[in-house]
């Protein structure tokens, strides 16, 4: 199960607050958005230039919620598409837990939609 929340009233401000907030208590990976070859991984980039790159604009923002989801660990993913780099986006997954706290602090409310913030092609990449 995946539940999508929209943090599109988010600022810029608001969204580099809540990277830096929870950024301690959780995990930060990158993926790219169109599949690469075997062994193609972005480069790690320190928090600092992660949220240098968090814009509110960015349309591969989002915010989801994933329970015994594919291969995907329990938790909350949030995804920070980067300015500079608009070939793949930072993750940070944290703990279930924190739901309802985070909910609460930035007036979050479930997507109806459920969709991604973007598109796959039929070639399956992402724009």
């Amino acid at each position: 199960m995946e539940r999508f929340y929209s943090i599109e009233h988010l600022t810029t401000t608001e969204l580099r607050e809540l990277f830096w907030s929870y950024r301690d208590r959780g995990w930060v990976d990158f993926d790219y958005f169109s599949l690469q070859p075997d062994g193609v991984t972005p480069p790690e980039l320190p928090d600092q230039e992660i949220a240098r790159n968090i814009h509110a604009a960015n349309e591969h923002n989002y915010f989801v919620y994933m329970i015994d989801h594919q291969d995907e660990q329990d938790g909350i993913m949030i995804g920070f598409g980067l300015t500079e780099y608009p070939r793949f986006a930072a993750y940070l997954h944290l703990e279930n837990g924190l739901l309802n706290e985070i909910m609460e602090r930035y007036n979050l409310r479930i997507d109806r939609t459920g969709e991604m913030p973007f598109v796959t092609n039929e070639d399956k990449s992402v724009n």
